[in-house]
This record gives structure tokens, sequence and C-alpha cells, in this order.
């Protein structure tokens, strides 16, 4: 029997739907798949047989280009960080947790800023800017900004992930009303958004186009970031790259020596002061649970 390739686009309690041909088959991994312990996930392009029923089976997996941690997820061409100028005020420091989840993945980052009709963005666009990032203003209520963000994921495999309560899922709605992605109000009295995606899920929106929601948070645990050496955190931070080497004593940390390049940059406000706290917040963080892990 002739085989076909196809993408997963969800996983539940071991089977899989996998789009292929332009339909949707509800699959089983194969005696292979079982036999060699390989653990199937979302984005992963598979080889799948069909049975006569319309199900299939799963023979093979092709090898990833990258995968997440969390959520976990394969092949993703970008990760799209949602986050609001207000209500909630944004917290630039999960923001960076996941931008060095995906610098450590080899994922391309694209930094959201919705709710831009309450307040303006201002400086947390301009720092994520300067890093190097894609970054849009949008409003999801107002659709503003929406169809230059359509064009840009347009042709890619995109991850959504964002704190609860800026809006990712009314952003979703906007861009692809098709997802019909559920949404939930913010709650007034304690201005946190309740988290109403449940699991991953890509959607084929277009023509090799396949979009993601993940669900809400508002902290990602740094054991899920993928990062095993505290030392290497630096390398997660591309805005750092042009002072490696600069630094007045080898093994420097970044963190508060003297003579140390990143921190002269930092004080003459060539890179963020909140990006190098987030930085040092995350090194200590991630010092401690390789210590008392």
């Amino acid at each position: 029997m002739e085989s076909e390739l196809g993408v997963i686009i969800k996983e539940k309690k071991g089977l899989y739907t996998v789009s292929a041909g332009g339909e949707e088959l509800f699959c089983k991994a194969g005696s292979r798949i079982r036999k060699d312990g390989i653990r199937l996930m979302a984005g992963d392009r598979v080889e799948v047989e069909r049975n006569a029923d319309g199900s299939g089976f799963i023979r093979n997996v092709t090898p990833r280009k990258n995968a997440l941690p969390r959520p976990l997820v394969a092949n993703i061409d970008t990760l799209v960080i949602v986050t609001a100028t207000t209500s909630p005020a944004p917290y630039p420091y999960n923001i960076d947790k996941l931008t060095v989840m995906a610098e450590k993945a080899d994922v391309a980052v694209a930094v959201v800023i919705n709710k831009c009709d309450l307040k303006s963005p201002g400086e947390l666009l301009d720092m994520y800017r300067t890093v190097g990032y894609d970054c849009f203003t949008v409003c999801a209520a107002t659709s503003k900004g929406v169809e230059e963000l359509r064009t840009y994921l347009k042709g890619k495999t995109a991850v959504f992930a964002g704190a609860s309560g800026v809006g990712k899922s009314s952003l979703l709605n906007a861009l692809y009303p098709g997802m019909e992605a559920e949404t939930g109000e913010l709650s007034k009295k304690i201005a946190r958004g309740r988290n109403t995606t449940r699991h991953t899920e890509f959607f084929p929106v277009d023509k090799d186009t396949y979009i993601a929601d993940t669900p809400g948070f508002t902290m990602l645990d740094e054991d899920k970031l993928g990062i095993e050496e505290y030392e290497e955190l630096y390398l997660c931070f591309p805005e750092f790259e042009k002072h490696i080497g600069q630094c007045m004593f080898r093994g420097c940390t970044h963190l508060k020596e003297d003579g140390c390049a990143i921190l002269a940059a930092v004080k003459c406000k060539e890179l963020s002061q909140s990006r190098h706290e987030s930085y040092v917040k995350l090194y200590g963080e991630l010092k401690n649970r390789k210590r008392y892990g």
C-alpha cells in the first residue's frame, strides 16, 4: 500500500489527526513507531497509509528541524509572542523567557503587541525591534494591523503564545475566523485572564500555513526552556553577540563584573536594561535549579 506525506495537527490519547491531501485522517502509530519508542507530536511530518474506512497508520516520521519543549510541538517556523499594552500590563521577563526558549530551539520570534488602541506600545516595541525580532502592533477589537500580520504568517508553521488576558484568542479570531478560537473575558477584579485553551492543535488556515494556539499561562517554568547549562544562557540573547569576547576577563558571566562589555553597553543604552535584567534573573533561576534540582 502506498504511503503519503502529512502533518500531525493534533494528538489526543494516542490518536493522531493528520492533515494529508487536503483531508484529515484519524491515525494510530504504526508498529515500527511504537517499537522504536518515538514520541510523536503536533507538527511532525509523517508518512501515513490510508485504511478503507478513512483512518490510517503512521508508518514513519521525517527528521525534525526543531522542537519546542512547551508546548511540545515540532517543525516550527515562528513563535508568535502576543502581549498587550495594558490590561494586563506587559511583563517583559515572561516574554523574554519565551524568546530564550525559541532561540535555544532555533525558532524565529515575532512579537505582537495587542490593545494598541488603549495605550501606545512605546518602549516595548522599540526594545524588541532593537533585538532584531519582527514586531507588529495590532488591535484585535478593530482588526487594525491584522492584515499585515496575516500576510507575514502566510506559508509558515507558527505557534501563538502569551499570557492570559492579552487577547490572543481574539487576535486569532480576527486573523482566521475559521479557527473559531474560544475567547475569554478578562477578570476586572484581578486583571487576570481565564485560560480558555485546553490543548495545542494546528489549524491548516491556508496553503502550507499552519497555526497553533497554546494553553495560556502566567509563568513558564525555567526548566521547560530547554537550557541545560546556565553558562550558555547568553547565547539566547542575540543582541549580546557583538559584545561577546570584548569583556576584560575570560569567563565573564555578564552579571556584575568589572570590565564587562555587555554591562558597558547597557550603561550607555546600546543594550536594553530590561532585557539584561531578565538575563540576570533567569541566570540565577537556572543556576539555582541546577544546584538544588
